[in-house]
């Protein structure tokens, strides 16, 4: 246990399939669909100006970043890195320290990472899937996601079960998804949930019906729902396109992305019809935004009303009732977090080995934190991990 004999858990972690694509898919992918992966594979291996870019502009082209106050640029604009868009080194962190990208095909290599920072357990993401929903062949889209769900658990096989990892939804095929939900529920000790997008494909929300079995499907099986999101990946956050990708967009977005997942939830009585259902929410700096939106809903949201009609108990009831779970970024401002909504409800999550990641101080970070009591720091970094995803007590 590498907190003062408490188990900590990195619930935001990231497989970086796009730096070596065939490593991740091609031996996994479906016969059928071999080629049209290769395809694929060509496409983006022929984007990427050096290792690490993600080049899936073959799978969706993002809009320009503008930067802010720059309205004639003359075809200067870039998504990031220099003005002359030069692409970043990916295996240098912000804070300079550089991740072997090997973490992404080696386990071993991950191990010896999380050693240094003194976490017991990854919970792994893929980085690019969601993209995938952009696809016109459905068929293709599973394909991809079944590959990348044999490819991940091969990963985590030997790591003791210290590594664990997730399936991606396929919202345009929930039966499909319940069906990849359910088998490696049953044949993998290591599997962890679903990873759900914080929207859906066309647009809606989460309280949508349509995606009430598999909602019955993961409560039954006693495992969480992860919801996950970048403002600029598909399905885009609401804002995105109307911000027209302005410098400022990402930061609030993505706080943005996860009010939205989080309201439609809350005010859809998603969690009073399923009231063992456990969802997270990832990647959104909801340390920052959660607390204060909270107090929002209650203020807004009215149990039973004509707007809410299937929400039985008020949004700050539904959070301290154990279903509502929210990672926080170990560099984020905690004291109001923990005021406001207690100490039950924060999850460590440092996306490594993306660039932002606090890596390899995480841990020592929220140690420090003076402000914070004993009792949230071993919350916070493991123990509500455990009450997320029992499976992590076995």
């Amino acid at each position: 246990m590498s907190y003062n004999g408490h188990l900590v858990v990195d619930t935001d972690t990231h497989i970086r399939e796009y730096w070596d694509l065939d490593r991740t898919y091609k031996e996994y992918i479906d016969p059928k669909y071999l080629a049209t992966y290769e395809r694929l594979s060509a496409a983006i291996r022929g984007a990427q100006r050096r290792p690490g870019d993600v080049g899936f502009g073959p799978v969706y082209t993002h809009p320009p970043l503008r930067p802010l106050g720059v309205y004639d640029a003359f075809g200067t604009r870039g998504r990031g890195g220099s003005a002359d868009g030069e692409a970043p080194n990916r295996a240098i962190l912000r804070n300079g320290t550089e991740i072997d990208p090997a973490c992404n095909w080696d386990p071993n290599c991950r191990l010896r990472d999380m050693d240094e920072e003194r976490v017991d357990v990854h919970v792994l993401f893929s980085s690019q899937s969601d993209n995938f929903c952009v696809l016109h062949d459905v068929g293709f889209e599973r394909a991809l996601n079944e590959a990348y769900h044999r490819y991940a658990s091969a990963f985590c096989s030997e790591s003791k079960g210290r590594l664990r990892w997730l399936t991606n939804a396929v919202i345009r095929d929930i039966p499909a998804t319940i069906a990849e939900l359910t088998y490696w529920a049953e044949h993998d000790e290591n599997y962890a949930g679903v990873f759900v997008t914080r929207m859906l494909p066309d647009g809606g929300l989460l309280d949508s019906p349509d995606l009430y079995p598999l909602w019955e499907r993961t409560q039954d099986l006693d495992l969480p729902i992860w919801v996950h999101g970048d403002p600029d990946h598909q399905p885009l956050t609401p804002g995105y396109a109307s911000l027209n990708n302005a410098a400022f967009s990402r930061p609030v977005l993505k706080g943005w992305g996860g009010q939205a997942a989080l309201g439609a939830l809350i005010g859809g009585g998603v969690f009073d019809l399923f009231p063992r259902l456990r969802i997270g929410f990832f990647e959104n700096g909801g340390g920052s935004w959660m607390p204060w939106f909270i107090e929002k809903l209650d203020e807004g949201y009215r149990p039973g009303s004509s707007s809410t009609p299937y929400m039985k108990r008020k949004p700050s009831e539904i959070v301290a009732g154990g279903q509502v779970f929210c990672a926080i970024d170990p560099l984020e401002k905690l004291r109001n977090c923990v005021e406001d909504l207690g100490e039950d409800v924060w999850l460590l999550g440092t996306d490594y080995p993306h660039t932002g990641t606090p890596w390899p101080n995480s841990v020592s970070i929220i140690a420090d934190r003076p402000e914070l009591s004993e009792s949230a720091k071993i919350k916070m970094l493991g123990e509500n991990a455990k009450r997320f995803l029992p499976r992590l007590c076995a």
